[in-house]
């Protein structure tokens, strides 16, 4: 009985536990503690609207667009006409691809902006199908501000038109009244001409409908520079002064003649033509803030050249050597004359095969020719990092800047 009292005893003890167990119940439980009124308040306060906007003001377009897909208080904010209006005024519009010859060209991934240029291609219409009379006959002379401008053959002079490709909306230009075709030197005197939309100023986008705009025509004729102003506002054209080849390059005799025009480039308000040729190269400059003519320093001799908006109201250009990989980079030094000096800032190499296709306010385009890689074609250099990023293939033509769909405020024209 003895060993059944002991075996008894074994049993009723408690039996062996796992280590993990044990080790489980040596650690402390935790204390439970109340909640801290103040930070438990602010974790569930939302975030103001008004502080939202100062935030999305500050993401570039492509960004913007993604941060208003998130949810629809966000879409709700990003689409309002005061938040596009103040933004447009902060970021200029993206790169979004090339018009030639009636076909668009989008940048390709990884270029930031290629998922927006995919969505522009698919919504608008870059045959112009939707212009009068057959799209053919139609030729574009100048892009900006997703603007397109295009002329066809007239029986005096070529009609032109204003379009929207993203809206499919389009002004026709009336021809120039009697009094301004009268002042022309003649249809036979004219030497050159052309054609080209006016950038808005600061001041005037502030203030001006997103349909309003202007058209510049030119005329280089004999003796004097005509120049003649559409306004959308008024639905008129009217006339620039008119100066003589001797009044704008006096002392200058062999440019008081009806000097060459080259290649027009745009800075800070002003348009630029190179007049002559080598050493006694200038500069005309066209104010389109005062609507008047100038003469500059040319910059550096080169290859070619490109104007870009340097900072400070400062214009910049970049010069490609006749012979070599290098581009020099100089900044126009404004001494408070109608001549100016260039001042070379940067020397840039990139290597054999790079040529000067054109620019934007804060864009080199450059085409790459020549180039041991498998995919050469067009690329940008940033005028304030100096980055050189490929932006699609081999496609020349306008480039076109505009914002996405979604940030757009209403049709251009």
């Amino acid at each position: 009985m003895g060993g059944g009292a002991a075996g008894h005893g074994q049993a009723s003890a408690a039996p062996p536990m796992d280590p993990a167990v044990l080790e489980h119940r040596r650690e402390p439980r935790a204390r439970v503690l109340p909640p801290r009124r103040g930070l438990q308040e602010t974790a569930t306060l939302p975030i103001p609207d008004e502080l939202v906007a100062e935030i999305f003001l500050l993401l570039p377009p492509t960004d913007l667009v993604r941060a208003s897909a998130a949810c629809a208080s966000f879409y709700r904010l990003v689409a309002s006409r005061s938040f596009l209006r103040r933004f447009r005024k902060l970021h200029p519009p993206p790169l979004l691809g090339f018009l030639d010859d009636r076909v668009f060209h989008p940048v390709t991934p990884p270029y930031p902006s290629a998922s927006a240029a995919n969505a522009v291609a698919l919504a608008a219409d870059f045959s112009f199908s939707f212009l009068p009379g057959p799209a053919r006959d139609w030729e574009v002379l100048d892009v900006r501000d997703g603007r397109v401008l295009l002329k066809r053959p007239g029986r005096q002079h070529p009609e032109m038109v204003v379009c929207d490709p993203l809206y499919r909306r389009y002004l026709l230009l009336p021809l120039f009244p009697d009094d301004l075709a009268a002042s022309l030197e003649g249809p036979s005197a004219i030497k050159w001409r052309e054609s080209f939309l006016v950038p808005a100023g600061d001041e005037e986008a502030a203030t001006a409908e997103e349909t309003s705009f202007r058209v510049i025509w030119m005329a280089q004729c004999k003796f004097r520079l005509f120049t003649f102003v559409f306004s959308s506002r008024t639905g008129q054209w009217g006339a620039v002064p008119s100066p003589s080849w001797s009044d704008l390059f006096a002392g200058l005799p062999s440019l008081e003649m009806a000097t060459p025009l080259n290649t027009r480039q745009y800075a800070y308000g002003c348009f630029y033509w190179m007049a002559g040729y080598m050493a006694e190269a200038k500069m005309l400059v066209l104010d389109t803030w005062r609507m008047e003519f100038s003469v500059a320093e040319s910059p550096p001799d080169g290859f070619a050249m490109a104007m870009v908006e340097a900072g400070e109201g400062r214009a910049g250009v970049f010069v490609h050597a006749h012979v070599g990989s290098k581009f020099s980079y100089s900044i126009r030094q404004n001494d408070g004359g109608s001549l100016s000096q260039w001042q070379e800032k940067k020397t840039v190499s990139l290597g054999y095969g790079y040529y000067i296709m054109g620019s934007t306010e804060r864009y080199l385009f450059l085409y790459q020719l020549q180039s041991p890689l498998p995919n050469p074609g067009v690329f940008t250099l940033d005028v304030q990092t100096f980055q050189l990023e490929r932006v699609c293939g081999q496609h020349l033509g306008h480039a076109y800047s505009n914002f996405p769909p979604s940030l757009l405020l209403s049709p251009t024209v």
